[in-house]
């Protein structure tokens, strides 16, 4: 493992890839079809903040490339937060648990806008955007 910061950047990875798919596993099963739409889009937004995660920690030198980093470790080499790992369960569990992980993730990317690398930032400011969205998305569903 590198530094401090590669590995600030492999947990924020791994929550986005974990998460985004079990979001994904909602494809075929979500209550209608645009919500359907919706959750798979949300899942190709946090497994895209985890592909540039992943490639930025290997620049920086926590590993051989982003393949690697997301599919070649053990399990037990993963640090992400262990509420995006629980399964689904139903619909209002997965919403509660969006919502939570957004409501973080989205604090997270808006303080990285200013980070001092300038890559993290870059990714932080596409990042914020979507972010942003997932948690009016889930907030709206909750108050549903």
């Amino acid at each position: 493992m590198a530094d401090r910061f590669s590995a600030l950047l492999l947990r924020r990875a791994d929550d986005a890839l974990v998460l985004g798919h079990r979001l994904s596993e909602w494809t075929g099963h979500a209550p209608s079809l645009e919500e359907e739409l919706a959750l798979a889009n949300l899942a190709l937004d946090l497994i895209g903040q985890a592909r540039a995660l992943y490639a930025l920690a290997a620049e920086k030198g926590a590993g051989e490339d982003e393949d690697a980093l997301a599919y070649l470790r053990s399990d037990r080499e993963y640090a992400n937060l262990l509420l995006v790992e629980l399964p689904n369960g139903d619909f209002a569990a997965t919403v509660a648990r969006l919502f939570l992980y957004a409501a973080f993730a989205d604090a997270f990317w808006r303080g990285a806008t200013a980070s001092r690398d300038l890559d993290l930032a870059a990714i932080a400011a596409k990042a914020e955007k979507e972010t942003a969205y997932h948690l009016r998305h889930s907030a709206e569903w909750l108050i549903r």
